[in-house]
């Protein structure tokens, strides 16, 4: 079954290749979405697809996504409607 996690990160994760590195894991794993910094420096993260795949997604934030970052935190929210997302962005490459 398909879901969609509306994810919002503080802490350190702005120059730290956060976006970069969940883009590139959320890709690995066939999700769809986005993963953006807002102005106050949260990254909001905004993807569908199994709930197998999320959970995978989640373990990987829970575990600290980049080596250059020393603390986060993060709120999460599911949601059974989709919005139909057909790929992976980011505001970074």
């Amino acid at each position: 079954m398909n879901k969609r996690a509306h994810i919002q990160m503080h802490g350190d994760v702005d120059g730290v290749g956060f976006r970069f590195l969940v883009k590139q894991k959320a890709q690995s794993l066939g999700l769809k979405g986005y993963c953006k910094q807002m102005e106050n420096k949260h990254i909001v993260i905004d993807i569908e697809g199994s709930t197998n795949d999320l959970e995978e997604l989640l373990e990987y934030i829970q575990k600290g996504v980049s080596p250059l970052s020393t603390t986060n935190a993060f709120e999460i929210e599911f949601f059974d409607d989709l919005k139909g997302y057909t790929s992976m962005q980011s505001d970074i490459v």
